[in-house]
């Protein structure tokens, strides 16, 4: 019985998927309607000062590009989230999407935070 527990949490380890969380605190928009991403995510986020954050670590916005590019080869069906504070400024956010663009095969998601 104990052989089969094992067995079990071994697949359930093996074929889980894990989320990189971007590790900013943000302040985000609330949603008027919301739509789920369907399919695994790779996010980014900009913080309130621009600063662009993946899997916990501050990064360069040169660098955003062969990570992204990195995830997606990891996890090609992922769709590209992008959570962005209400104070960042909109030109690191159009700069942060130009470069991933390339690499999108799927709308966009936009991070927000629930009406409630």
């Amino acid at each position: 019985m104990l052989d089969v527990v094992f067995i079990m949490l071994i697949f359930f380890i093996v074929t889980s998927s894990f989320v990189k969380e971007p590790g900013a605190d943000l302040t985000k928009y609330e949603a008027v309607t919301t739509d789920p991403c369907l399919r695994g995510t790779i996010i980014f986020a900009i913080d309130s000062v621009g600063k662009i954050h993946y899997d916990k670590k501050e990064i360069p916005l040169d660098r955003a590009y062969r990570l992204a590019e990195a995830a997606k080869k990891e996890a090609p069906r992922a769709n590209f989230v992008v959570q962005a504070d209400k104070e960042a400024p909109t030109a690191v956010l159009s700069e942060l999407l130009s470069l991933i663009k390339p690499l999108m095969d799927a709308p966009l998601c936009a991070s927000t935070d629930e009406r409630g």
